[in-house]
């Protein structure tokens, strides 16, 4: 039975391993006690997981609350510095930095705009710096400076959600400052040895970095993987990492060994929408398959991070199984997608028949 369940993912992975440069995948199914691992490259391919970092940032921000003189309620102009944080928080004529909070930051809600997606005041957007500047190591404060020099608050504090790269740099910056080291530095020292993720480094910061191990990334039918302006990504998803170090990550996460359980709670606050069927809480995503389309009701609530290249990390925290999926290709999401349901599928379908 167990071969069956198996040969069945198995099937389904290489069709669509050949839909897509490349494909790294681990299923950790300890409910039917399995665990499925493929990669169209080698065993353990490193690749680039986007925004599924922000779950990193938003972890050690929490660790902090519980060892350090912080909350979730300490306003940031507390820890980093005004000039920072000058012109960021402008919106219709007040200057609201001093009331902008790290749980702002972590929610979407500060007000801040996007350097990453959001448009600059000439119509332009980062993408195009990017393609431009290949070779340009982008600084946090650099990013910042555009977000400050080319965009507008989109609202005051608490107010409105805006998905923010400007906010989550911010929270990387606040991470040092209460840590005292730089934020690579954090990562490895309380996440990355205690786990022995030993495949995980931040791009282009940690020494053990090197580009040209990553799986091919895919922008605009660009291979961007060698691109040292892939720095942007920073403490908003700049981790290269392996689908096997991500399944460590999970099962430790969930069983709360990086951060307690009340702190996990926190993060759960899922009270915005990301995507259709995806709440988001604080620096955790919530999909709820019935949202996505009615006929997935009774699928199981997943909790983790989601990368714009089709870089998924979720787990099922009722059974600890979970499902890790790179495809490397902004284009490949929706095929991401459609993987991840019909793996929960099977493996739904099998525990129906036990």
């Amino acid at each position: 039975m167990k071969k069956d369940v198996l040969v069945k993912i198995d099937n389904l992975v290489k069709k669509y391993a050949k839909k897509t440069r490349t494909l790294q995948v681990e299923f950790d199914i300890p409910s039917l006690d399995i665990n499925y691992t493929y990669s169209s490259t080698k065993t353990d391919q490193k690749y680039h997981s986007a925004s599924v970092g922000k779950v990193f940032a938003a972890t050690l921000v929490l660790k902090a609350i519980e060892d350090m003189d912080v909350d979730l309620t300490t306003k940031i102009h507390t820890i980093l510095d005004d000039k920072l944080l000058d012109g960021l928080f402008v919106y219709e004529g007040f200057d609201y930095q001093k009331n902008v909070t790290i749980r702002h930051l972590l929610s979407h809600t500060s007000g801040v705009n996007d350097y990453f997606d959001g448009k600059f005041n000439d119509g332009s957007k980062f993408l195009d710096r990017f393609f431009e500047n290949k070779d340009r190591f982008f600084t946090p404060q650099e990013l910042i400076d555009m977000t400050r020099n080319n965009q507008s608050a989109i609202g005051s504090p608490g107010k409105k959600y805006l998905y923010s790269d400007t906010g989550y740099l911010l929270i990387g910056l606040i991470i040092e400052k209460l840590y005292k080291m730089p934020y690579d530095q954090v990562l490895e020292t309380y996440i990355f040895k205690p786990l022995k993720m030993n495949d995980t480094s931040l791009s282009w910061y940690s020494k053990s970095f090197d580009a040209k191990e990553l799986a091919p990334l895919i922008f605009k039918g660009q291979d961007v993987r060698l691109f040292k302006a892939l720095s942007c990504d920073f403490s908003g998803g700049g981790l290269s990492t392996t689908t096997h170090d991500l399944t460590k990550f999970l099962k430790a996460f969930f069983k709360h060994e990086i951060i307690s359980e009340s702190s996990l709670e926190k993060m759960r606050s899922f009270e915005h929408v990301f995507h259709a069927g995806m709440y988001y809480g604080l620096g955790l995503i919530e999909i709820r398959f019935d949202k996505l389309f009615f006929l997935l009701k009774g699928y199981p609530r997943l909790q983790g991070g989601l990368g714009v290249s089709g870089a998924h990390a979720w787990c099922d925290d009722e059974t600890l199984d979970t499902y890790v999926i790179n495809m490397g290709d902004v284009k490949k999401m929706s095929s991401s997608f459609q993987l991840l349901i019909k793996v929960v599928s099977i493996i739904k379908k099998e525990k129906a028949k036990r």
